[in-house]
C-alpha cells in the first residue's frame, strides 16, 4: 500500500511546472530479462580465492594487487595518506600491507575497489559514485568503531568491513545497467529530499537498491552474511540469521545521516535497535563526534577511489 506521504508527493508532483517529475517506472521485468550481470573482475576473483588459501600472506596478496598498475597506485597512496600518519616511505604494496594497513584491510579494500571497477555509474549527484564512496568509506570506519563496542558479541572485522563498503552497491549497479532510470531516480531524490529513499525507489522503479545489490553479490558468490545484510539493511524488523549485523548497518546509516552523509535520516525505532545490540545513544554519539573530525581525511580517500 502506498503511504500517505507518497500519495501527497505524487499529487503535488503531477504539475506542469515540475520538470523533474516522471511517471513511475518498473524495473522488475527489465531486471529479470538481463541475460548476465557484470562478472566479478579477474583480480577480485583471485582475491576471493586467496581467502581459502591457508598459506595466504602479504606477499601473495601484493602479487595479485600488482597485476594492476592503477590498483597498485591506489593502495600505495592510501597507505601514504595523512589518515594513517606513517612517516616512512611506502614504495610497494607489500610495504603498504606490512607497515601500515594490514592484510585484512587491504584484502577487503582491494576486493571492493576491483568489484566496483566495471560499474560505470555517473560520478556526481545525490546517488552518484562520489556520494557512494563517501558513505562507504565513512561506514568502514564508523561500523568498525561500533563493532568494537559490542565486546565479546562483536562480528568478524573482515565481514564488517565488506558490509560497510558494499551495502549500497545497488546504486552503482543501477547506474551501470539502467542509466535513464538512474537519472530519473536521482532527479526525484533531489527534489524530494525528505522522503524515505527506499520507499521512493520502490514507488518509482518497482525495486530498490537493497534488492539490486543483493542480487549482484549473490551472483558473485559473496558470503551469505554480506548478501543478507545488503538485502535487509533498511528493514529494522528483519530477524533472520544475520539480523544483528543488519541492525548494526542500520544504526551506522542513521548516525552518518546526522553528518548529512547518506540516507539514514528516516530510520526509526533507534532506541529499540540500540538495546538489541546492547549499545547506548551516548556512546554512539561520542563515536560520531570522532567521525566528524575524520571526514576531511575520508574525502581525500574518496578521490583515490575515484581515480583522482
Amino acid at each position: 500500500m502506498m503511504t500517505p506521504e507518497l500519495v501527497n508527493w505524487t499529487l503535488s508532483s503531477i504539475d506542469e511546472g515540475n520538470k523533474h517529475f516522471a511517471p513511475p517506472l518498473d524495473l522488475r521485468e527489465a531486471v529479470n530479462n538481463i541475460q548476465a550481470l557484470p562478472p566479478l573482475p579477474g583480480i577480485a576473483a583471485k582475491i576471493m580465492k586467496l581467502a581459502s588459501d591457508p598459506y595466504a600472506d602479504a606477499a601473495k596478496l601484493a602479487e595479485i594487487v600488482e597485476m594492476d598498475p592503477i590498483l597498485t597506485t591506489q593502495v600505495i597512496r592510501w597507505a601514504s595518506s595523512s589518515m594513517y600518519g606513517f612517516k616512512g616511505k611506502i614504495s610497494s604494496v607489500k610495504d603498504a600491507i606490512s607497515s601500515v594497513l594490514g592484510y585484512p584491510f587491504v584484502f577487503n579494500l582491494v576486493l571492493g575497489l576491483t568489484a566496483l571497477q566495471p560499474l560505470k555509474a555517473p560520478i556526481e549527484g545525490v546517488i552518484g559514485m562520489r556520494t557512494f564512496w563517501e558513505h562507504a568509506l565513512a561506514s568502514t570506519r564508523l561500523m568498525r568503531a561500533l563493532n568494537q563496542r559490542l565486546g565479546e558479541n562483536r562480528f568478524d572485522e573482515q565481514t564488517v568491513f565488506l558490509v560497510a563498503l558494499m551495502h549500497n552497491i545497488g546504486f552503482p549497479l543501477l547506474g551501470d545497467q539502467f542509466i535513464d532510470e538512474f537519472n530519473s531516480l536521482a532527479n526525484m531524490v533531489e527534489v524530494n529530499p525528505d522522503l524515505n529513499r527506499v520507499k521512493l525507489e520502490k514507488f518509482a522503479l518497482g525495486v530498490d537498491h537493497c534488492e539490486l545489490g543483493s542480487w549482484l553479490l549473490r551472483t558473485w558468490s559473496m558470503p551469505k552474511s554480506v548478501v543478507d545484510v545488503i538485502y535487509h539493511h533498511h528493514n529494522p524488523h528483519y530477524r533472520g540469521e544475520n539480523h544483528r549485523l543488519s541492525l548494526l548497518t542500520y544504526i551506522n546509516d542513521y548516525m552518518l545521516a546526522q553528518l548529512h552523509i547518506g540516507d539514514g535520516c528516516t530510520q526509526f525505532e533507534i532506541e529499540e535497535i540500540l538495546s538489541v545490540l546492547n549499545l547506548d545513544l551516548e556512546s554512539c554519539n561520542e563515536l560520531l563526534n570522532g567521525m566528524e573530525q575524520e571526514m576531511d581525511a575520508v574525502s581525500s580517500l574518496v578521490e583515490i577511489c575515484l581515480g583522482g
